[in-house]
């Protein structure tokens, strides 16, 4: 995976309707938890239960997960548009927080049934809570990039 994404930072561009559906309203805070304004239905906001997920931890991680192809028109670029994505979440980020958080960026091969894809999920990071195990990521037989900012 990074062969292709240190190709040419020029491929990077991001589509329109992800930066307006999650970066532009950005994120809403809940009970200690960051979430994409997106994903989380305003009914349901006064309703998340965290127990159902294990912790804070795996509600972040599920709820601020989506499939980057879902939200591109060019469906041939949708690694490099994720990439895109990921820079500027990074850079949104860090402008509005100063805790740590983990982003998980998985490949779906051309080969898959369902790919080109890539999956996007983030969350804080926080001592004794984990969504996966970081150590074992590297021998999982799926491609995922864990990211810590």
């Amino acid at each position: 995976m990074e062969k292709f994404l240190f190709r040419t930072k020029a491929s990077w561009a991001i589509e329109p309707e992800l930066r307006r559906n999650f970066l532009e309203p950005s994120f809403l805070l809940k009970d200690g938890c960051v979430f994409f304004e997106y994903l989380v239905k305003p009914e349901a906001a006064n309703r998340l239960n965290f127990h159902r997920y294990g912790d804070r931890t795996g509600c972040e991680a599920s709820v601020n997960g989506f499939h980057v192809v879902d939200f591109c028109e060019d469906k041939e670029n949708v690694l490099a548009t994720a990439y895109g994505f990921l820079q500027e979440f990074i850079e949104l980020w860090r402008s509005k927080f100063d805790e740590e958080c983990v982003v998980y960026f998985g490949l779906i091969p051309e080969e898959e049934e369902f790919g080109p894809d890539v999956t996007f999920t983030f969350h804080k990071k926080r001592a004794g809570e984990s969504w996966m195990d970081l150590e074992k990521l590297k021998d999982a037989a799926d491609c995922i990039m864990a990211i810590e900012i």
